[in-house]
């Protein structure tokens, strides 16, 4: 039988793909060098490198004891395995001939470290937490759709949505295990189990972001805003809110365990330092700013008085955390000296500059607000009740201070007063100038 004949060997002439390229290179649809801590083209163009964001915090810590994982031995590429063919008995959240593998070695080497504040916590993220996920899987599924989605906020549009599906996939992985455990909490579950709760945590804010904003898209394209666009909405925004609740509702349970535990530095808090007279200036005009919502609702005869309560309980509480997060934030030194003569025309987007720029020590604290909600402003939340999303575009406010420019957290500030604004129309607009003055949507 005659030989099959050879394909012919001229032809474009091969060149090294930059599969591991930068953001930015693959972006523009360019050639990467991979260099580090910042590739050639960004440092010719002065722009942010990607490649940054992933050096680690501590050049001297070994890749060789972060990427020996079970009895997997690969060919690391920037720090992590290559594409596997079998993850090892001791993962079996990892699948074979998928990248959950690198993307485990990716969350040691790189998520970590961004999760890592203040950086004492890096231990935990990078090790300890990890370790958890070899007798409890659903911890590993949960670490794994957080690789996955920082991933994703470090990739080009065509291939994050890839990595956010996967991301979702390790989520629904994980719950029946997670559901299972915690019918019956213990000593030795306990960690494992506020563990997972902070990925959900993490994997919800990231979602409500990536969700509202395909919403927001739909919504403004529409001639006029359809009820269930609307409860679409409010319920992405009040799923964080749930999540939250849901993770200190596992930590009232255990949380004599969690404190003595591995755990313990993730819900250690930290003393306010002194009030400066800036700061002590800054909390009373925006709580007088805060406090004028109220009229809102009080002032309108047809609201009915168990949700005029929820309202104005989520108002309280809102003002107790804006006080707290501004209690808690360090403003620069460079900044203190000229804070005074800024502020004295009580002027809110200078205050928002100055506190968005200081450093905040306790970053749970931002969180207070949706630990103390009530189930029924929940309830109004998800209904996309027009005084709810008042409430919720003055929240983005402290919450821009505290997570902006956090990869999980994306651009959610900014998507929750863009709901408030679809929500409310132009007629009622001037009800959220300041969130709409300091949060560009």
């Amino acid at each position: 039988m005659a030989s099959t004949p050879q394909p012919a060997t001229k032809g474009r002439r091969f060149h090294h793909k930059s599969r591991y390229g930068c953001a930015p290179c693959k972006r523009r649809r360019i050639k990467c060098d991979e260099k580090k801590p910042v590739c050639g083209n960004c440092a010719q163009r002065s722009v942010e490198c990607s490649f940054k964001s992933l050096e680690p915090a501590s050049k001297s810590q070994p890749l060789s004891k972060l990427t020996t994982v079970g009895n997997a031995s690969n060919s690391i590429i920037l720090g992590v395995p290559a594409r596997v063919s079998g993850a090892g008995a001791a993962m079996p959240f990892c699948r074979s001939d998928t990248r959950d593998l690198e993307l485990y070695c990716h969350f040691q080497i790189y998520t970590s470290t961004t999760l890592a504040q203040p950086v004492s916590l890096e231990r935990l993220y990078r090790e300890d937490i990890p370790s958890l996920s070899v007798a409890f899987p659903f911890v590993g599924h949960g670490l794994l759709s957080i690789a996955y989605i920082h991933l994703a906020s470090l990739s080009p549009q065509d291939t994050s949505k890839k990595l956010l599906a996967e991301s979702a996939f390790h989520v629904n992985q994980a719950l029946p295990g997670y559901l299972e455990t915690i019918k019956n909490i213990t000593e030795d579950n306990s960690s494992p189990l506020f563990s997972f709760a902070l990925f959900v945590v993490l994997f919800a804010f990231a979602n409500s972001s990536e969700e509202s904003g395909v919403l927001l898209q739909a919504a403004r394209s529409q001639p006029y805003l359809p009820e269930e666009t609307v409860r679409n909405l409010g319920t992405t925004a009040a799923r964080v809110a749930r999540s939250i609740q849901n993770i200190f509702g596992i930590f009232w349970r255990c949380q004599h365990w969690i404190s003595s535990g591995p755990l313990s530095p993730v819900i250690r808090r930290y003393l306010p330092p002194t009030l400066s007279d800036s700061s002590m200036e800054w909390i009373r005009v925006e709580d007088q700013q805060l406090a004028r919502l109220s009229r809102l609702w009080e002032e309108e005869p047809t609201t009915a008085l168990a949700h005029s309560c929820a309202l104005t309980n989520s108002l309280i509480c809102l003002r107790d955390t804006f006080a707290m997060v501004t209690q808690l934030t360090v403003i620069p030194t460079e900044d203190i000296e000229t804070s005074d003569t800024n502020i004295r025309g009580n002027d809110l987007a200078n205050i928002h500059r100055q506190l968005s720029a200081g450093h905040l020590y306790d970053a749970p604290s931002v969180f207070t607000w949706y630990i103390r909600l009530s189930p029924d402003f929940i309830g109004l939340m998800e209904e996309g009740n027009v005084y709810a999303m008042v409430v919720l575009a003055h929240y983005a406010i402290v919450l821009d201070r505290a997570c902006a420019g956090k990869w999980w957290a994306h651009r959610l500030s900014q998507h929750f007063v863009a709901m408030a604004e679809v929500i409310l129309g132009k007629e009622r607009r001037a009800w959220i100038e300041w969130p709409l003055m300091v949060i560009a949507t």
